[in-house]
């Protein structure tokens, strides 16, 4: 501050010098502001001389030593304007490299996908294929015991039935066990139905099955009959010759071979029992289904003959190329076909019941063993062999390298072949 008081002072003292034609006034800058000047105040008067104005002149003259060589004064303070646009835009620079933040990146685009769900496909339990019920899923299935006998041929409604049980009963005859799993959906006719066998309320049970009869045997001596097997497990069924509601007696047939099943009276029936609809996952066999109809195995089956015993006729199924099924058209007094021909080998035993209704005669039944064994698979044109065993309450089938047995979408009929009394599958592949 006190270089620049020296600079003025220097200016001021030139212009005075320069206007009076002598040396300034040795006051200094003091004796401009007044502040140390102790001459008197009319010292400072102003004088008039040719009516100008002596104070104004000095000031103006002081103002001019201000604004002396204005072009020079202009640059400067351009060139400071400049100087300090220069700090201040390097000033900026630095300042706004060193906080300004990173700039955040483009949002990427939005990328709509469309997930179209695969259709759920619904299966028949007993069957494998598609289009089943979906109100039946996780219901028990029913199963109807079917008379065999010359005189109740042809059956009513043989296609019907998801799976065809056959097995031996007595006196070389055999009877049927059919299987429904959506028990809304049976004909208005089933049958003709007949009375109940051990082995076939004991098969019934591998599947959770509501066991539907007309009559059963009864326990005497050595033979426990499907009357007491029934109690003793607490087994679920409706039987024709106590429940009238839905059994009826066809006109087309004789007695004993007329009771049939009124399918579409089922449920009512059912429901006033207030038997357990839901299925009991612990007490179903799950078969295992290819997807796709498809070969077992390379050997090749055009035909597979069973007998279930030595006592008994066979039953020969041909292979139908043109449709994919295994036919019979001539035991049953009409053609009946299916996807898949089951025989499974278990043991049997005949037991004798004497005094058989009190008539002094003596009938034997065969009971099945249902332990483990064998079995044999026919399968569009294709066969394998595989072994089965009941754990648990439910059926597993293996193939002989330990995998679980495939059987292809469709009906199956299971034959009962008797392992140890003449029993017998025999394959062709001609």
């Amino acid at each position: 501050m006190a270089n620049k008081d020296d600079e003025i002072e220097k200016i001021l003292s030139e212009l005075k010098g320069s206007k009076d034609g002598g040396e300034a006034p040795q006051g200094g800058l003091a004796d401009l502001k007044g502040g140390q000047d102790e001459r008197p105040l009319e010292a400072y008067s102003p004088k008039p001389a040719g009516g100008v104005n002596d104070y104004a002149d000095e000031y103006e003259e002081e103002e001019a030593g201000y604004v002396q060589k204005p072009g020079r004064k202009k640059a400067v303070i351009i060139a400071a304007i400049a100087a300090v646009a220069v700090i201040a835009a390097a000033l900026g620079i630095y300042f706004g490299a060193f906080y300004e933040k990173e700039p955040e990146p483009a949002p990427a685009p939005k990328i709509t996908t469309t997930t179209t769900a695969a259709p759920v496909i619904i299966r028949n339990p007993l069957t494998g294929e598609e289009d089943y019920n979906e109100a039946a899923v996780d219901k028990r299935p029913v199963a109807v015991v079917v008379e065999n006998a010359p005189g109740a041929r042809p059956q009513y409604n043989m296609d019907t039935p998801d799976i065809i049980v056959e097995g031996e009963v007595e006196g070389g005859i055999t009877r049927m066990l059919w299987l429904y799993a959506d028990m809304t959906a049976l004909p208005d006719t089933v049958g003709p139905t007949r009375s109940a066998r051990p082995g076939f309320v004991e098969f019934s049970q591998f599947f959770d099955s509501i066991f539907i009869h007309y009559g059963e045997s009864h326990s005497k001596g050595d033979y426990l009959g499907a009357d007491d097997y029934m109690d003793n497990e607490d087994v679920d069924n409706i039987d024709g010759m106590s429940t009238s509601a839905c059994f009826r007696r066809t006109k087309d047939k004789a007695s004993p071979h007329n009771a049939v099943l009124e399918g579409d009276e089922l449920m009512d029936v059912i429901n006033d029992k207030d038997y357990r609809t839901g299925i009991d996952e612990a007490a179903f066999t799950k078969f295992s289904f290819n997807e796709k109809t498809g070969a077992v195995s390379s050997a090749a089956c055009s035909r597979l003959t069973t007998k279930f015993s030595s006592r008994t006729d066979s039953h020969t199924f041909t292979y139908d190329s043109a449709d994919g099924l295994y036919k019979n058209r001539s035991d049953f007094d009409q053609e009946v076909a299916f996807t898949n021909i089951i025989a499974l080998f278990a043991d049997t035993e005949y037991v004798d019941k004497n005094n058989y209704k009190s008539s002094g005669n003596t009938e034997t039944y065969c009971n099945f063993k249902f332990t483990s064994g064998t079995g044999t698979l026919a399968t569009a044109g294709t066969t394998v062999d595989f072994t089965w065993s009941a754990d648990n309450g439910r059926l597993t089938f293996k193939k002989a390298d330990g995998t679980e047995l495939k059987l292809n979408p469709g009906k199956s009929w299971i034959g009962i072949i008797s392992a140890n009394h003449g029993g017998s599958a025999v394959v062709s592949a001609e």
